[in-house]
């Protein structure tokens, strides 16, 4: 049992380790762009999720969506406590999911 545990998560981070930054912003940007219906080269990643217009059902959606591109459970808060999709992306491919808060 603990054996196939083992390969088992050894896959799952094998599959996290190959999404890089791109793909994920790549993946965001197409999510985004067809939930607004515009082309994909006009989504600016550096533009603040707000700028999108996106409300709590699109939010949950998104962060849906990146849950099943890398395998983890996201905070619902994400698109508000990250600035963009560029930021989020990297952070992402980092394997940072959660926010770091100096007391």
């Amino acid at each position: 049992m603990e054996i196939t545990s083992t390969i088992t998560n050894n896959s799952l981070n094998s599959q996290k380790n190959t999404l890089n930054a791109e793909m994920i912003q790549e993946s965001i940007v197409a999510f985004i762009a067809e939930l607004l219906e515009v082309e994909p080269h006009q989504v600016n990643v550096k533009a603040r999720f707000n700028e999108y217009g996106l409300d709590s059902l699109s939010s949950v959606s998104l962060i849906s969506h990146l849950e099943s591109l890398i395998g983890e459970d996201l905070s619902p808060t994400l698109l508000y406590d990250l600035p963009s999709i560029e930021v989020l992306s990297q952070r992402l491919a980092s394997g940072i999911t959660k926010l770091q808060i100096a007391l």
